[in-house]
């Protein structure tokens, strides 16, 4: 055996020794998952270095380069678990660096076992054997590859991250953390980095011994750890003499509480009850065995229970103090009632060690204070059912009573004793003169008291209150006192407000409809909508906004909303008219919303003016159509060779056969056979001609589109025809590739002729540099899956710039010197106008694809032609 074995097992075998003593310290302790994910690294650092033995031992250029391929998986696996080591050891690390380092190492993972041989090599050239230790291993000689950068910035991006973290435990005070987790990591990774850089690009001629890097990395590591296992282990021995101290002033404590006049308890830090003194044993006449844990509980009224125990979880998590009475039972079967106080109890380190209480019995006190209280709430409650306040003021003392709603109108706390003059000076300043009056006038008529006042609240803000009361005389007709009710109506107020506010500056016309049609609430939008003032509608039938010519049937409309009423706009799919206050209709979208109040349903209507947007809708359409018309005039532009060509030939036929009869008459030998057949060949060269015309006429002719089922493979075939001559003008071969059992679609035929035409031409001007054996148009069709018909236009040109892609379909784009950039842009609005889509690329072998899709109809089946 020689060194390099030696060394590099010794190492690997160490490194698994670590691996398996830290499993063993998470096993038994599963928070540690610093040392389960140390684990992992240790047994990846181990393959690394039974890799890179490999490596040394290679013998052949594809050995080093397979074994080269697979280092980088255990390479992966330490740095990902370097930063969830230092996530969980140091608790630092910017998480969005770390998964920076996480993805960018995955990704060069993949181009590694993407790219051949590997990710460090884009050639093997050969193997060197050099000295090492004493012994020739194996060294690379290749080309680099480039994309090896990706890997090493990956471990340029966890130095950073490393050394971020450590910068933020060394500030934190974990100072020995830092200098020993990230220094370690920051150090032998720039080491192992920057000899397997100068390796792969020859700086250097040696074996790779990054191995030896991260052994180092996971021996400081195990430093580590293994110091926080032996301060735990410190830590503990401390313990044990402190908690000795402990329960020799638990006994001191026991002795104080078995002679205190009151119940006393204790819990651990798992919330269970670890004492109770000897008055409660004897209140309770139970043993300790009995109650310590919950069975204490047992004690507890049943009706109590719950609520003592919510209590006491919520306290004990929070580590405050509480205060809660139950009923416990006594000896003698009688439950009292008990007020149990509890506090957090901390050593001297500050660290929690449980809770410890005190008990009173308060039977007799909680008795006096029930009698009391239902003196009380016999007196407010009807007046809590109402949810109105009630108030008394004693004209002899200046005092008033109130129930506790009353007193936080006004402001004061329940617990503080009130004059009137205290009341009316929590008012807003502009309302008390006419509360004192109101009240005044009250007393001094013997009339009912009546007002509406605003509050102002300790924290500034205002409330606003109703109040009503009465006089009360004594039998010699003396005034004795003043009883009365108030009621809190802010939130009215406040509702009423912003229902307003929101109404009048809304930018739609809003009107509030009751279920018998009449108009109970319109907003200033309405008055300028419809030239109404608000006065003339409210109370007003709706109709009188209808147009005369719908108004007989809108009373039913009316009632079928009102039998399901549902928020919706009104009249979905057809087009509403409003009537003005001159009689006038302009166009209108409305919207319904229903909303059930105590006296019925009312209907909330938005009323919005589309006049403006059905103006520039029907501009905009007739801007597209003139583009469309100037789109197939350019087209029949480009194909005037076409056209020539279509008419010259049954024109040339009319002139023969027109010559030949005038010889046949000439010579006097008329055979009316041949003079038939002559003038039939004339007719129809003539219909051939007309054909022609007529086609021309419909694709430059300004029409409105319409549509019918369209039959794509007849219509492609058409166009095929026209663009012949063009064809060959171009020198350009012309072939199509149709399904022959395609259905039909619905559309316009000019316009989806205008498409084809588009894409033909340009088809042929693309090709204008190709050589003229290369030039091919080819059109194909065929049915999707998605329930489309896809057909394209491919052609062997230079195909379409990476920088004009984007932008191919957009209006005035183009990439010719002499096109105006508008029929691509056409092409996509009409395709899109039929429901369909458009897009391009670069086909495989060169030239360009334009396709787009069209949905089918429900029926039919396009004839395919051969």
């Amino acid at each position: 055996m020689n060194w390099v074995t030696i060394v590099w097992s010794m190492g690997a075998g160490a490194c698994l020794t670590l691996a398996v003593i830290h499993i063993v310290v998470w096993w038994k302790d599963r928070t540690a998952r610093a040392n389960l994910v140390f684990s992992v690294t240790a047994i990846a650092v181990a393959a690394f270095a039974a890799i890179e033995f490999a490596m040394m031992r290679a013998e052949t250029p594809e050995q080093f380069g397979i074994a080269v391929r697979w280092v980088h998986v255990p390479v992966w696996v330490i740095t990902v678990s370097l930063v969830i080591f230092v996530r969980l050891y140091l608790k630092a690390g910017r998480l969005w660096l770390a998964w920076a380092v996480v993805g960018l190492r995955t990704l060069s993972l993949i181009l590694n076992f993407t790219l051949s041989p590997n990710i460090n090599y884009r050639q093997m050239t050969a193997l060197r054997h050099v000295s090492f230790l004493g012994e020739s291993v194996s060294a690379p000689t290749g080309v680099p590859n480039p994309w090896m950068l990706v890997a090493q910035l990956s471990l340029l991006l966890l130095v950073i991250f490393v050394t971020d973290a450590t910068i933020a435990a060394w500030r934190r005070g974990e100072r020995r953390k830092a200098l020993i987790v990230g220094g370690s990591i920051v150090l032998f990774t720039v080491a192992g980095t920057v000899q397997g850089i100068t390796i792969t690009w020859g700086i250097i001629s040696m074996p790779l011994t990054a191995s030896l890097f991260f052994q180092g990395l996971v021996a400081a590591m195990a430093w580590e750890l293994s110091y926080d296992v032996l301060h735990a282990a410190t830590l503990a021995r401390r313990l044990e003499i402190s908690e000795a101290g402990l329960r020799e002033s638990e006994e001191r404590f026991r002795i104080v509480a078995d002679a205190a006049p009151v119940l006393i308890w204790m819990s651990g830090v798992d919330k269970l009850c670890t004492f109770f003194n000897k008055p409660w044993l004897e209140f309770t006449g139970r043993s300790l065995e009995q109650e310590i844990g919950n069975g204490w509980a047992e004690g507890v009224h049943p009706d109590d229970l719950q609520k003592c125990l919510d209590v006491y979880t919520e306290s004990f998590d929070a580590r405050k103090p509480f205060v809660m009475q139950y009923r416990l039972r006594r000896y003698d079967g009688e439950y009292r009632w008990i007020s149990d106080q509890g506090v957090a109890r901390f050593d001297a380190q500050g660290n929690f060690t449980g809770y410890i209480g005190s008990c009173v019995d308060v039977t007799e006190l909680i008795s006096k204070e029930r009698a009391l209280r239902e003196s009380e709430e016999r007196m407010s409650l009807a007046a809590e059912a109402a949810k109105v306040a009630v108030w008394e003021w004693d004209l002899s003392t200046d005092e008033v009573w109130t129930t506790g709603t009353h007193r936080q109108i006004p402001g004061p706390p329940v617990s503080e004793k009130g004059t009137m003059e205290s009341f009316i000076g929590r008012l807003h300043i502009d309302d008390r003169e006419a509360v004192r009056k109101a009240l005044k006038a009250s007393i001094n008529n013997g009339g009912d008291f009546a007002s509406e006042f605003r509050v102002m609240l300790p924290d500034g803000r205002v409330s606003w209150a109703v109040a009503r009361g009465r006089c009360i005389k004594t039998p010699d007709g003396k005034n004795m006192r003043f009883r009365g009710v108030s009621m809190d109506v802010t939130a009215q107020k406040d509702a009423d407000d912003l229902f307003r506010l929101a109404t009048e500056s809304s930018l739609s016309g809003i009107v509030l409809v009751n279920d018998q049609g009449h108009i109970m609430l319109v907003n200033s939008q309405v008055e300028e909508l419809f030239g109404y003032q608000r006065e003339e509608l409210v109370g007003k039938s709706v109709d009188v906004l209808v147009p005369e010519r719908f108004a007989v049937q809108h009373p039913a409309h009316r009632a079928k909303f009102l039998a399901a009423p549902t928020t919706r706009a009104m009249g979905a799919g057809r087009e509403l008219f409003a009537r003005r206050k001159d009689g006038s209709e302009f166009p209108v979208e409305i919207g319904l919303n229903p909303i059930q109040t105590p006296d019925g349903i009312v209907v909330l209507t938005t009323v919005v003016d589309i006049t403006a947007r059905k103006l520039a809708e029907a501009e905009a359409l007739r801007h597209r159509e003139e583009l469309g018309h100037l789109s197939r005039v350019a087209a029949m532009g480009e194909l005037a060779a076409s056209i020539a060509h279509e008419l010259n030939q049954p024109l040339s036929g009319i002139v023969s056969n027109a010559a030949a009869g005038q010889r046949f008459i000439d010579r006097g030998d008329v055979d009316l056979t041949e003079l038939r057949e002559l003038l039939a060949d004339i007719n129809a060269d003539g219909r051939r001609a007309g054909d022609v015309i007529r086609g021309i006429q419909s694709m430059v002719r300004k029409r409105a589109p319409a549509r019918e089922r369209v039959n794509l493979n007849d219509l492609i075939m058409k166009v095929v025809q026209m663009v012949k001559p063009n064809a060959m003008l171009h020198s350009c071969e012309l072939g199509t590739f149709l399904d022959p059992g395609l259905p039909a679609v619905e559309g316009d035929p000019v316009q989806l002729q205008q498409v084809l035409l588009n894409l033909v031409i340009n088809a042929f001007d693309a090709m204008r540099d190709t050589s003229v054996r290369s030039r091919k148009v080819a059109i194909a069709t065929e049915r999707s899956g998605d329930g489309t018909i896809r057909i394209s236009v491919r052609d062997y040109g230079v195909g379409i710039p990476e920088e004009a892609r984007e932008r191919l379909f957009d209006q005035f784009f183009t990439t010719k010197r002499e096109g105006l950039g508008m029929g691509l842009g056409i092409v996509r609005s009409i395709v899109e106008s039929h429901g369909g889509t458009i897009a391009a690329e670069n086909a495989d072998g060169g030239g360009a694809r334009f396709q787009f899709n069209l949905p089918v109809t429900s029926v039919g089946a396009a004839s395919a032609h051969p």
